[in-house]
């Protein structure tokens, strides 16, 4: 028994038990989606121009 708490099995058990209430919590607290307003779950485009970003940053006419 001595060698869990001195192993990596620890730490490990630590933070699966974390991400576990975590994620209860967060069903727990957060509303359900509603699928008719909802954003396809695959969108290829959404027919708006970059903007704002660096890469989207087009130099200037000369």
């Amino acid at each position: 028994m001595t060698a869990f708490w001195t192993s990596r099995a620890l730490p490990a058990t630590a933070t699966l038990l974390a991400l576990l209430a975590l994620l209860i919590f967060d069903l727990n607290t957060s509303k359900s989606l509603n699928p008719y307003l909802a954003p396809a779950a695959i969108q290829l485009g959404s027919d708006e121009a970059a903007s704002g970003a660096f890469c989207a940053l087009v130099p200037p006419q000369k």
